[in-house]
């Protein structure tokens, strides 16, 4: 009996061991052992989120304003169709849907990259001239998007409207 209990506490002993020496020989991305403390990538990878893909090219040269207005759209609408449980609440604002995008939804997930070309100095969601979207939910399932156009002043005739009420 009490050779199998020394038996029991040298295979612990020699599995602790084991387990603290896990990944102490990984190789750095260049083939070199990595030395203590060395982080294996030089810097941190960036996350993938979901605008990175259908916001590239957004108020860019080769988009239009009605286009950017219509991706912008239809990014959303795909998060909206991730995300089944939301409150208008969640995005009566522009502070609060960037909020929404970042994470702060019921998944718990960013679908928008904090330092993304559709953001402007104070994190607002922005059309090509730089002046913050007006969101306004229309109902749980249809949210309106306003650019307040080449003049930056909302609601005056230039503006553009997504979806377009004409």
């Amino acid at each position: 009996m009490n050779l199998r209990i020394f038996g029991a506490c040298v295979a612990l002993i020699i599995l602790g061991v084991l387990i603290s020496q896990r990944g102490a020989e990984l190789e750095t991305l260049d083939g070199a052992p990595r030395v203590n403390g060395d982080p294996v990538f030089s810097e941190e990878p960036a996350d993938s989120v979901l605008s990175d893909t259908m916001l590239a090219g957004y108020a860019g040269g080769n988009t239009s304003a009605v286009e950017d207005l219509a991706m912008m759209a239809h990014y959303i609408d795909s998060v909206f169709l991730l995300v089944k449980e939301r409150d208008t609440a969640d995005y009566s604002t522009n502070e609060d849907l960037v909020l929404f995008l970042h994470g702060n939804n019921s998944h718990r997930m960013p679908f928008l990259a904090k330092n993304g070309s559709a953001l402007n100095g104070k994190g607002q969601l922005v059309d090509r001239w730089n002046s913050p979207l007006i969101p306004h939910p229309i109902s749980r399932k249809l949210l309106e998007l306003r650019s307040a156009g080449p003049d930056k002043i909302p609601y005056t005739e230039d503006d553009l409207l997504w979806p377009d009420r004409e």
